[in-house]
């Protein structure tokens, strides 16, 4: 064999099984091929072996002992391979040997693979090779030769394993030249190994199993099948025990064998029936779970069956073969019906509450199996009980031990789904049915009823709404609570399907199923149904029993939040051409649709509406409709896309009111009333006629229609109406080009605090609200009470109460001068204060000495009085008390009420700036939200801590990273703006204030900018570089400043002509002494060195050198100050090598601006002067023992003077004890105590 065939060997015992496969494939081919040749160019004859005479005793010994089936005769081995050997080539035979011998391969990977290859080649060379000769051969190889250990023994089982399962997959069993003693000797192997060694039973079993399903193949025709099934029923018979193993292969024998199979076969611990009979599931049941069998228990041993595994039994794939696949019937078969099969051996047993996780996860894998294959009928009786329990359970938590298995399952659903879309309807009403839960995908934390859904038709769609409507209207009139309480939470849970179904854009339908959802929702909402209507979806019955008011309220608020999904949707619509949110596919808004079916059902006699609407409120209803007809024709005349958008959205909005003011509720309808005005402006059709008229009304008015429009917007977001809240901000965002200074102006005053922007009362408003509010708390709290409960115990909730409110609300004086007024007003109408005390009470407001005085003689009088009172009189007056008390109290939480709504309507006027800054960031209005929106950041408090981190997220994220900046703006808003953020910035301490306040000073900066161009010092009339400058001062001159390095040198990178524009100050405040902290002297140079960077890449570069002396000077003048002993401004060795650094950097920018001007660069930087000032560092008792600095110094030296530097390198090298001697360089280089270490080294 080639030495390229050998290698395959190799890679067929490769653990990657792709390689696996690839290989064995070559190598089946290449023998083959040889073995052709040999077989065209001779007649190969099967010359087989006479097998020796035996009596009928050995014959049944043999059978009674299946271990001497285990064992060959060397000399019949030797004549087999022999005979193969003149049969095959010898590539192949070699093959055939070296394949059986890797079958005992410690390596599953080995094994498997040469398996395979065995199995190909014995199915392609059956004209070669017989039965017997390779039950022989494995055999041979299978058998040790000498003591082997265990794992050697080990091996050699699934030698014989593997050996005898290609011999079946390969259907040499069943060939003609085959015999049954060929076949029970197989079958003997097998059953050996099963019984030796139990964790091998059942793949030896399914070995088994394929075997005599060979047998029982049509096509198959040896005259001895049935004899070999009768003695295989025989063989597993006998056996005691019931196991899987068993029950696997009996089943496959009684196939095609009759209805009473079973009947002739002993089947320990069950009837002579079916295995699957309805009798024999509790005992099936157990023998699947593989329990021991209640009749051995006793002798049983410990640990028969105790063995698991993670994939279920191969015998589940032959029983669901007979529920599914067979062509006869279970009444034929005499067996059970799969769904009671199913609940018994899998819901019962696999999913019962007491089951181990094992088991639990074997049900999952048969649910799995079973969902794909089971009949339409039969799909709904696999959701049972226990195994929804255990998937919702499962799928809730991630951490569960099964959750993956739970998953899987959910998988396999909507995999059958998808494969059958008609089931989905089916599928669903179990996973939200009895057995399920109705918030499936919301317990378990999935989207499995969304995706399910989502793969249906628009006509299992369509179905799946008319169970729902049929959950809603179906019921029994009862008088029962919690009847009541159970229809009512069903109904409402159908609501939100129904919402569900509208909300979620991938599941299908159309629009006319839309429109029936929106009818059932506004007939049940707002009207009540008088009589059926047979031909309308969800309106063919009414509902039992009817709806109560709390239901039709959530009905209402289902219609609107449908209403408002559909607004937000977009779906292709036929009119426009295009996708376009809110819009049917005729076109139509969906708001409008929702309007009509309301008119449609108002002008039905079926429905008769809950509110009676009054003419005003009629009449503001009729004025709606007018203004919006106006509006349409408006649209309609029009050719602008703007136009037609911004008509769209006020449609919308005023849709929106219309909507809201169908129920009737107080002040609703207030809101078409402005809309309508708002109209009026901002869609008026001038004519000839009315041009005149039109213009004098707009002098006279000079309130703009954006102004009315915002007003209007602000008017819906002080509700808290989520639909509302939505449709004001989709028509902001279509009218947010058209905002000016007043009416953004008008957003922006909503962003005060919160008690500026909660609305004043008066006094009497003060008390009817009170008394509002104590009702609504009595509603709350006054169902648990009796009615009769005694005013004390109502007093002290109410101090309990005052208590908890205590630390939230502080009571001024006021409202402490007004509690004390009420009391004595009950006191004084129980007859307990003196009518002086009215006197004495005016005086207290003058001298509140006198008032405590009166106020202790008061009560001191009271107290006597106390006891003349009796005890109805004190009930009633503790009744009396007990009311004030809780009406203070009661105004308390009114307040804070108030306080809150505040708060939430300035989140919304957040969500409107938002929108407009992203909508217009080239706006010049967007300078008019930046100090509001400071204003709010920066003056928070515990309350408004997330409204100002709303407002700080704009400021940072929306407007400082605007890619674009306004047109046009006014210099001195911007001048003022950014002496604002720089004031901040330097004197706040906060980290946030500084990186506000810099991000706020970059974008303004940016800003002025914009206009000047490369002109700097013209930017804000000149003020740019003077707020720049002075901060620039404030940095170095202020010990107490606080602002941040960060602040200036960003700016600088940023900007580099504004820091180009100030380099004079900040080389001047590099001097010695300049700065009040030598650490912000250094930072000075940072600064420096970022403008030097930018400016040498920008066309300016040229001024670069001319700045290069001043430079220079200031850093001779930095060192002889910092080297003279007298100075007190010297630098610490650190700073001085930070201020090197510095120079040394601006060196290297100036070299590459001219790099070919050597003598340029010289003359600009006054080598001699830097050669004097390296000669006094050296010197210097402060810097002589820094190394680093006179390496930094070298480098300088080397920058500024490369020529000279490289004539004294060549001079040393030449040359070194002239070199050595040169004092002019030592004094420089620093190396004046080198040439004598250098000089004595040489003498020795």
């Amino acid at each position: 064999m080639n030495g390229n065939n050998l290698q395959l060997f190799w890679e067929i015992a490769s653990s990657d099984q792709d390689a696996r496969l690839t290989s064995a494939n070559q190598l089946v081919q290449e023998l083959l091929s040889q073995q052709d040749v040999l077989a065209s160019s001779s007649k190969i004859t099967l010359d087989l072996p006479t097998p020796p005479e035996s009596s009928d005793a050995d014959q049944d010994g043999d059978d009674a002992d299946p271990s001497n089936a285990l064992t060959v005769d060397e000399q019949e081995a030797e004549a087999v391979e022999e005979a193969l050997g003149n049969r095959t080539v010898a590539d192949l035979m070699y093959a055939l040997r070296r394949l059986l011998r890797g079958l005992a391969s410690p390596r599953e990977s080995s094994r498997l693979g040469f398996a395979v290859v065995l199995t190909e080649l014995l199915s392609r060379i059956r004209y070669a090779v017989t039965a017997n000769e390779i039950l022989i051969l494995v055999l041979k190889y299978s058998n040790p030769q000498v003591a082997a250990s265990r794992q050697e023994q080990k091996d050699f089982m699934f030698a014989k394993l593997f050996g005898i399962m290609s011999l079946v997959q390969s259907d040499l069993l069943v060939q003609p030249t085959a015999t049954i003693d060929d076949f029970k000797r197989s079958m003997r192997i097998l059953i050996a190994l099963s019984s030796d060694k139990p964790w091998m039973a059942e793949s030896c079993a399914w070995v088994m199993v394929n075997a005599v399903a060979q047998l029982q193949h049509p096509e198959v025709s040896v005259d001895w099948a049935h004899s070999a099934q009768s003695w295989m029923t025989e063989q597993i018979s006998s056996t005691k025990e019931l196991s899987p193993e068993k029950l696997a292969i009996l089943l496959q024998l009684s196939n095609g064998a009759g209805a009473d199979f079973f009947h002739n076969v002993a089947l320990p611990s069950m009837r002579k029936e079916h295995p699957l009979s309805a009798a024999n599931l509790g005992s099936l049941a157990r023998v699947l779970k593989e329990a021991i069998p209640s009749e051995n228990e006793a002798t049983a041993p410990v640990g028969a069956r105790s063995r698991w595994q993670a994939k279920i039994h191969f015998v589940w794939d032959l029983i669901l073969d007979i529920f599914f696949d067979s062509a006869s019937t279970a009444a034929e078969m005499r067996i059970a019906s799969f769904p009671d099969f199913y609940r018994v051996v899998v819901d019962e047993t696999l999913f019962a509450a007491a089951s181990s996780h094992d088991r639990k996860s074997w049900g999952f894998q048969v649910f799995q199996r079973a969902l794909p294959r089971a009949n339409d009928t039969d799909k709904p009786m696999l959701f049972t009980p226990n195994f929804m329990r255990t998937l919702i359970n499962q799928l809730g938590n991630r951490d569960r031990l099964l959750h993956r298995a739970a998953v899987k399952a959910t998988e396999s659903i909507q995999d059958v789904v998808k494969q059958q879309p008609h089931l989905g309807f089916v599928l669903v009403t179990q996973l939200i049915g009895k057995n399920g839960h109705q918030n499936f995908d919301s317990i378990t934390k999935t989207k499995t009823v969304e995706q399910v859904l989502s793969a249906l038709d628009t006509d299992r769609v369509r179905e799946y709404v008319k169970h729902l409507g049929d959950i809603i209207c179906q019921g029994i009139d009862t008088e029962d609570e919690d009847e009541l309480t159970e229809i009512s939470n069903r109904r409402k849970w159908a609501l939100d399907q129904l919402l569900f179904l509208v909300r979620t854009p991938t599941v299908p339908k159309d629009d006319q199923l839309l429109v029936d959802i929106l009818s059932f929702l506004a007939a049940h909402g707002y009207f009540t149904m008088q009589k059926p209507l047979q031909k309308r979806l969800l309106l063919e019955r009414l509902p039992t029993p009817a709806f109560t008011d709390s239901l039709k309220q959530v009905t209402r608020s289902r219609f609107l939040s449908s209403v408002s999904e559909l607004a937000k949707q977009a779906s292709p619509s036929s009119a426009a051409g295009k996708k376009t949110p809110g819009v049917a596919q005729d076109g139509q808004l969906w708001l409008a649709k929702a309007h009509d079916i309301l008119l449609q059902l108002e002008k039905d006699k079926s429905f008769k509406s809950i509110f009676d609407h009054d003419d005003e409120i009629a009449a503001k209803l009729a004025d709606g409709v007018r203004c919006l007809d106006k509006v349409r024709k408006f649209e309609a005349k029009s050719s602008d896309a703007d136009v037609k958008e911004r008509s769209r959205a006020f449609q919308s909005l005023l849709l929106s009111a219309l909507l809201v003011s169908a129920d009737a509720a107080d002040g609703a309808s207030d809101f078409v009333e402005p809309l309508s005005a708002c109209a009026d402006k901002l869609f008026s059709v001038s004519t000839a006629g009315s041009s005149r008229k039109a213009k004098q009304a707009a002098e006279e008015d000079k309130v703009t229609g954006i102004e009315l429009l915002c007003d209007c917007l602000l008017n819906f977001l002080e509700l808290s109406s989520a639909f509302l809240r939505t449709s004001a901000t989709n028509a902001f965002e279509a009218f947010a080009q058209d905002m000016t200074k007043e009416s953004i102006g008008l957003l922006l005053s909503h962003l005060g605090t919160a008690e500026e922007a909660a609305p004043e009362q008066d006094e009497d408003e003060d008390m009817e609200d009170e008394e509002a509010s104590e009702e609504d708390d009595e509603e709350k709290e006054g169902e648990a009470r009796a009615s009769d409960t005694s005013a004390t115990s109502d007093d002290n909730e109410s101090d309990a109460d005052a208590d908890d409110d205590a630390e939230d609300d502080d009571e001024d004086e006021q409202v402490d001068e007004e509690l004390r007024a009420r009391v004595r007003a009950v006191l004084k109408e129980s007859g307990m204060a003196d009518p002086d005390d009215d006197a004495e009470y005016e005086g207290e407001e003058e001298n509140d000495d006198e008032a405590e005085d009166a106020q202790s003689e008061a009560g001191s009088e009271s107290s006597v009085e106390f006891s003349d009172l009796g005890d109805d009189e004190m009930m009633l007056l503790d009744d009396k008390l007990a009311e004030v008390f809780r009406q203070r109290i009661s105004a308390a939480r009114s307040q804070k009420e108030a306080k809150q709504e505040a708060i939430a309507l300035r989140f919304k006027v957040l969500e409107l700036v938002d929108i407009f800054a992203r909508k217009q960031p080239s706006s010049a209005l967007m300078l008019d939200l930046i100090l509001p929106l400071y204003e709010l950041w920066n003056n928070r408090d515990e309350d408004t801590e997330q409204l100002a981190a709303k407002a700080k997220t704009l400021l940072l994220s929306r407007i400082s990273k605007a890619k674009t900046v306004p047109d046009e703006f006014d210099a001195d808003q911007v001048s003022e703006l950014l002496q604002r953020m720089h004031a901040d910035a330097r004197e706040s301490q906060s980290n946030d204030v500084s990186n506000v306040s810099q991000a706020l000073s970059l974008y303004l900066t940016k800003v002025a900018l914009s206009k000047s161009g490369d002109d700097v010092k013209a930017a804000l009339g000149g003020k740019l570089v003077e707020i720049y400058r002075e901060s620039l001062l404030d940095y170095l001159m202020r010990k107490a400043s606080r602002l941040r390095h960060e602040f200036l040198i960003d700016a600088f990178r940023r900007f580099p002509l504004l820091g180009w524009e100030l380099r004079s100050e900040l080389l001047d405040n590099c001097r010695p002494g300049a700065a009040t902290r030598a650490f912000r002297q250094v930072q000075v140079m940072s600064m420096l060195q970022a403008v030097l960077t930018q400016i040498a890449q920008r066309a300016e570069k040229a001024e670069v050198l001319t700045f290069v002396p001043e430079i220079s000077t200031c850093f001779v003048q930095i060192v002889n100050d910092s080297c003279d002993a007298a100075s007190t401004s010297a630098l610490s060795s650190n700073h001085m090598k930070d201020t090197i650094k510095f120079v040394l950097q601006a060196a290297r920018i100036s070299s590459r601006i001219e790099p070919e001007s050597q003598e340029k660069l010289q003359s600009a930087w006054k080598v001699s002067k830097l050669q004097d000032a390296a000669q006094k560092l050296q010197n210097s008792d402060g810097y002589k023992a820094s190394t680093s600095i006179h390496d930094l110094m070298k480098q300088l030296l080397k920058v500024v003077q490369p020529a000279a530097e490289g004539s004294v390198a060549d001079g040393k090298k030449k040359n070194k004890k002239r070199a050595a001697d040169d004092t002019t360089p030592a004094k420089v280089n620093g190396k004046s105590a080198s040439p004598a270490k250098k000089v004595k080294a040489s003498s020795k």
